[in-house]
């Protein structure tokens, strides 16, 4: 093994220790290993030893981990091993590597001669403070086991939350996915509907099942039961998850796009989207039906402007396509209107009659009264902002 003159305790506890920034809500089987598993993870059974880890990208665009594990050899010198695998759901598969040979500052071999392969190594984690390292090698290198390993550090004001959403990318433009369930056997005349929409700092999926017997489905994305049950009463019934998690939906923790949709009851699939996986839905200004029925939405209050409230409004009259979009609770001033994660307009906030309301309304043909409606609400995101932040949100509905 390649010695080196530092001990990890001692160089770990110079770092800054963000853990407590790190989420304790990811605690399903199906946890996902994102960039924010990376730091310096202890072992808390021994002494001074433990392993540096990295979530890394490869070129076609999977996940690998990189490890540095700190440890010490049988004639008590430090010593380290290095590993590298992909992320194969809540665990990382690792070749495990050791060096020998090389001296202090040594030039650069070509080939990396001194390293030689010795065993595996797979990181398992429970969530996203604790997990086990088994390690797989001949016995006379360290031969196997399993040891406990806990985070000790996290990148710089980050917050993991074992969901989809950690590995977003900052500049991610809004995304919305659809599918359609139907029936999966003769004796079901139902049908659902399975909905993914993406943002940087959030992703939601919601499934939606209709004329079903009443009872608990078990819900199956990819051909795996993903544990949750979406219980039909009445004939309808509905299962929202989101990542990060909050209080009111499930947590998002697996990953279902490009995957079947399914509910299930004990005689196996009673709504599927067969060969079809969620996918973006488009149409045209003009493909709804004239005299149609409005659709109107209320917005979700983020909770950023507690007393923010307003909906939006589609509808088709008198051969004009309408769009309107009213906020009220909220102090004077403008307030940005996006729609798919572009700002279409600004609503303009006013005193009137001792409330503070503001209405932006959109037309095709443009009337006087009226902006040029030159997008299409259904099926996008449609979000207002109080400088930087999102106040209100809905995905607006298709029909």
């Amino acid at each position: 093994m390649r010695r080196i003159d530092i001990i990890l305790k001692p160089v770990l506890a110079g770092l800054v220790i963000s853990g407590l920034l790190i989420s304790a809500f990811a605690q399903a089987d199906h946890l996902m290993i994102s960039r924010y598993f990376s730091g310096a993870w202890q072992q808390p059974d021994h002494e001074s030893q433990g392993i540096m880890l990295h979530i890394a990208e490869v070129a076609e665009g999977g996940k690998v981990g990189v490890a540095h594990w700190f440890t010490f050899g049988n004639d008590f010198d430090t010593a380290w091993f290095i590993a590298n695998g992909p992320v194969v759901g809540h665990e990382i598969h690792m070749t495990l590597f050791t060096a020998s040979g090389v001296g202090f500052l040594e030039a650069d071999i070509p080939g990396d001669p001194m390293v030689s392969e010795v065993g595996t190594l797979v990181l398992s984690f429970q969530n996203c403070n604790q997990g086990t390292a088994t390690f797989d090698t001949p016995e006379e290198v360290i031969g196997a086991g399993t040891i406990r390993i806990k985070r000790l550090t996290s990148l710089f004001r980050s917050r993991c939350s074992g969901g989809i959403t950690d590995d977003t990318p900052s500049d991610k433009r809004p995304e919305k996915l659809d599918v359609r369930l139907f029936s999966a056997r003769d004796d079901i005349a139902g049908h659902g509907r399975a909905q993914f929409w993406q943002r940087p700092d959030r992703s939601d999926f919601k499934v939606e099942a209709e004329n079903v017997p009443d009872r608990d489905y078990d819900l199956f994305v990819c051909g795996e039961d993903t544990g949750d049950d979406l219980t039909v009463l009445g004939g309808e019934g509905q299962l929202e998850f989101r990542s990060p998690p909050i209080d009111s939906k499930l947590h998002l923790d697996f990953e279902p796009r490009n995957c079947q949709i399914a509910l299930h009851d004990e005689s196996g699939a009673v709504l599927t989207s067969g060969d079809h996986v969620l996918a973006p839905v488009h149409h045209g200004h003009h493909d709804k039906p004239a005299g149609g029925p409005p659709i109107k939405v209320d917005f979700a209050n983020t909770g950023v402007a507690p007393d923010a409230e307003g909906y939006a409004k589609f509808h088709v009259a008198g051969g004009h396509l309408k769009f309107e979009v009213e906020i009220a609770g909220v102090a004077e001033g403008l307030y940005p209107l996006l729609v798919g994660g572009d700002e279409k307009s600004q609503i303009q906030v006013v005193e009137n009659d001792e409330k503070f309301k503001g209405k932006v309304k959109f037309s095709d043909p443009q009337t006087a009264d009226s902006e040029l409606l030159g997008f299409d609400p259904r099926g996008e995101i449609v979000e207002i902002l109080q400088g930087d932040m999102v106040i209100l949100e809905t995905l607006f509905p298709e029909e």
